[in-house]
C-alpha cells in the first residue's frame, strides 16, 4: 500500500503510468470515505483525499489504502482547493450544512453550506478552464416526488439545489454528473434518549405508514465508480438515487425478522415532531416534506441503471444484519478481555 501527504507547496501525480487523478472533497466524511474506499478497490485511479486534518485517525486510515494520497483541503479555503485541484482529471464534490449544535439554531446552517458550495464550484470552474478537468461529480440531494408539493423544503435541501443552479450558471453542466441521494440508513443511529435503534426499537422521523426512500451512505461510492465507467453517457445528467422505499412499519418488520429467533418484537417509534423541531428545526421541516411529497427516486428506473453500472445496492436488511454482527463482535471482544483480566487477577493472587 502506498500513500503520502501532499503539502501546500505543490502537488504532483504519484503514478508515472498516469492513472486518472480524482480529487475527493471531505474525504473523511461518510460520503467521502465511501467514495475513496470504492475507487481504491478498482485500482484505476490516483485518489487525492482532501481533508482539513491529514493527521486525524480517519485520514490516517484512508492514507493506508492503495492509490490514495492525503491532501490538505478545506471548502472554506478556496486557495487550498485551488492547490488540491491542480492537474486533476475528475473531482467528486460534496458539502455539509452542519456546523456544531447551538441552542435555538441547531447544527444546520444554510449559509455555511452555501459558502462551501460557491468556493467548490468556482474552483471547479478554474480547474476546467486550465484544461485538465473533464468530469465533475456533485453530491446533492433528491428532488421531490411531487414538485407541486415541494414547498416548504428544508434549508439543507435548498442549499444543495442552489449549488446545482450555480453549476448551471457557470456553464459546467456539460461536464457534471449530479447524484442526488435520499435519506441515509445511518441516520437511524441517532443518540436521542429513548429513541435509539435497538433490537426492540426502530426509530423514525415520519409516521409509520409513510413510504420513505433511504440508502446506505457507502453506496454513493458505488454510484461514483459506476458513472465514471460511462462518463460520456452520464455527464450532464442528474439522478435521484435510493436503495429502499419502505414504510416505518416495514422497516421495523425488517429488523424484527432478523431478531425473531431471540423471541424479540421490534416496534416502530416515531420521534415526536415537536421534539425534532426543538432540537433541529430543519430536520422537522424535512419530516413534514417527506410526508407531504417524498423523495423522487424512480425505483424501477434505478434497477436498470444499477444493472448497467454494476451497482449492487445495500438493502436495509443487509445493513441491519451487518450492524448486529458488528455489535456482537464488539460484545464478544469485551467479554474475552474481561475474562482475561479476571484470569490475570487470579494469577496475581499466587
Amino acid at each position: 500500500m502506498f500513500s503520502t501527504v501532499l503539502e501546500q507547496g505543490g502537488i504532483s501525480n504519484l503514478d508515472s503510468n498516469r492513472k486518472p487523478v480524482i480529487a475527493v472533497t471531505m474525504a473523511t466524511s461518510r460520503q467521502g470515505t465511501g467514495v475513496v474506499n470504492e475507487l481504491s478497490k478498482t485500482n484505476k485511479y490516483q485518489i487525492r483525499a482532501l481533508t482539513r486534518n491529514v493527521k486525524s485517525s480517519k485520514a490516517i486510515e484512508l492514507g493506508k489504502l492503495k492509490n490514495v494520497e492525503l491532501v490538505r483541503g478545506d471548502l472554506i479555503d478556496p486557495e487550498s482547493l485551488n492547490r488540491a485541484f491542480d492537474g486533476v482529471d475528475i473531482i467528486f464534490g460534496n458539502t455539509t450544512p452542519t456546523k456544531g449544535w447551538k441552542i435555538l439554531r441547531g447544527s444546520i446552517v444554510r449559509s455555511y453550506e452555501m459558502e462551501q458550495g460557491f468556493n467548490l464550484i468556482n474552483q471547479v470552474k478554474f480547474a476546467y478552464e486550465k484544461g485538465d478537468l473533464n468530469h465533475f461529480i456533485f453530491s446533492s440531494i433528491s428532488k421531490a416526488k411531487d414538485p407541486l408539493r415541494n414547498e416548504p423544503a428544508p434549508g439543507h435541501f435548498t442549499s444543495k439545489w442552489d449549488i446545482e443552479d450555480y453549476i448551471d450558471k457557470l456553464d459546467l453542466k456539460k461536464i457534471t454528473t449530479v447524484l442526488r441521494p435520499v435519506s441515509y440508513f445511518e441516520n437511524f443511529e441517532n443518540k436521542i434518549p429513548g429513541y435509539t435503534i435497538s433490537k426492540k426499537l426502530f426509530p423514525g422521523i415520519v409516521g409509520k405508514n409513510f413510504k420513505w426512500q433511504t440508502i446506505a451512505v457507502e453506496d454513493i461510492g458505488q454510484w461514483v465508480r459506476g458513472v465514471l465507467s460511462k462518463p460520456d453517457k452520464y455527464k450532464n445528467q442528474s439522478i435521484n438515487i435510493a436503495g429502499e422505499e419502505l414504510t416505518g412499519l416495514e422497516m421495523a418488520l425488517t429488523l424484527q425478522r432478523l431478531v425473531s429467533s431471540e423471541g424479540l418484537h421490534t416496534k416502530y417509534l416515531m420521534i415526536p415532531r415537536i421534539a425534532i423541531k426543538l432540537l433541529e428545526n430543519d430536520i422537522g421541516v424535512m419530516a413534514d416534506w417527506i410526508e407531504r411529497t417524498g423523495y423522487g427516486a424512480d425505483m424501477n428506473k434505478l434497477k436498470n441503471i444499477q444493472k448497467e453500472l454494476n451497482i449492487v445496492p445495500t438493502s436495509l436488511k443487509d445493513w441491519l444484519k451487518a450492524k448486529l454482527e458488528n455489535k456482537k463482535k464488539i460484545r464478544n471482544t469485551w467479554s474475552r478481555q474481561w475474562k482475561s483480566s479476571q484470569l490475570d487477577l487470579q494469577w496475581d493472587k499466587y
